[in-house]
């Protein structure tokens, strides 16, 4: 199956065209590690986009617990479906069982995408933000494509054309049971020619314009440097824009100066990097 992501505005590689051709294929997750900010969210937005299959987000954090992907049983509503039956003198006992049948269940993305008979995308987002509960969890869901609820039973997926996509930003290690049941991609900033690409397609300059081959350069000249918060592909974007917008044509070191905030995002970060301004754009515009 092809998957045009570049028509999603998504620029990709051989690398991740290929791990995606397998996944597609071989019916298996996708985990995909990298630094905050290389577009691993992106590129399961874009794939869900390009295939034009429904969308699940599963956003992790610390705490995320079964209920929170799962579901959980709405207890106010049982509740109140019992002491109707209390007023109604209808039998007890045949209430609390039917309480515990998915009319009563609010269902939450895991469980909805497993659910779906249609083909769709199933994002876990920055898995390592979850603990290894969490993990232990999704390996049923993973592996064998089934997800078990103790008082309603285990649900299969509904069907072979479910892509799921974890992404990591390596804040912590995956345990190796979660590991073995995905493919994995590795996603790191892209290459100066690949940022170029990038920014061609969402600025629409020409790939020989000096402001694209500027703006890559000098991005990638300071991905170098130890920073708190290295520029994202978004950021890189934002600040094409707005060079753009405010219309440069050129870059020089005043110009570097007054724009870097769309770039860093940590006043120390600039602090920092302003004695070393002119060898950046030196460097960055050769």
């Amino acid at each position: 199956m092809t998957v045009d992501l570049l028509a999603q505005n998504y620029v990709s590689s051989k690398e991740i065209d290929t791990i995606l051709s397998l996944a597609l294929k071989l019916n298996r997750p996708i985990l995909v590690e990298g630094p905050a900010g290389t577009g691993k969210t992106s590129v399961a937005i874009s794939i869900a986009a390009a295939l034009q299959w429904k969308l699940f987000r599963i956003q992790c954090y610390e705490g995320i617990s079964v209920e929170n992907v799962i579901g959980e049983f709405d207890y106010k509503k049982q509740l109140l479906a019992i002491e109707l039956a209390k007023h109604s003198n209808n039998d007890s006992d045949l209430v609390l069982d039917n309480i515990f049948t998915r009319k009563y269940f609010i269902e939450r993305p895991l469980f909805e995408s497993f659910i779906n008979n249609e083909p769709n995308v199933l994002l876990i987002d920055e898995i390592d933000k979850s603990d290894e509960e969490f993990e232990a969890l999704l390996l049923e869901a993973l592996g064998e494509r089934q997800i078990t609820i103790p008082e309603l039973g285990t649900f299969k997926a509904q069907n072979d054309q479910q892509l799921v996509i974890l992404t990591s930003n390596n804040s912590r290690d995956l345990s190796e049971p979660l590991r073995r049941r995905c493919l994995y991609l590795y996603i790191d900033f892209p290459t100066r020619e690949r940022e170029k690409q990038i920014l061609v397609t969402h600025t629409g300059l020409e790939l020989d314009n000096p402001l694209i081959h500027g703006i890559s350069g000098i991005v990638s000249q300071i991905r170098k440097h130890d920073l708190k918060k290295l520029p994202s592909i978004a950021e890189t974007i934002d600040w094409a824009k707005t060079l753009i917008y405010l219309g440069y044509n050129n870059l020089d070191r005043e110009i570097l100066k007054q724009t870097l905030s769309v770039l860093l995002k940590h006043q120390e970060d600039i602090e920092r990097l302003d004695p070393q301004l002119s060898e950046i754009l030196r460097l960055g515009t050769n």
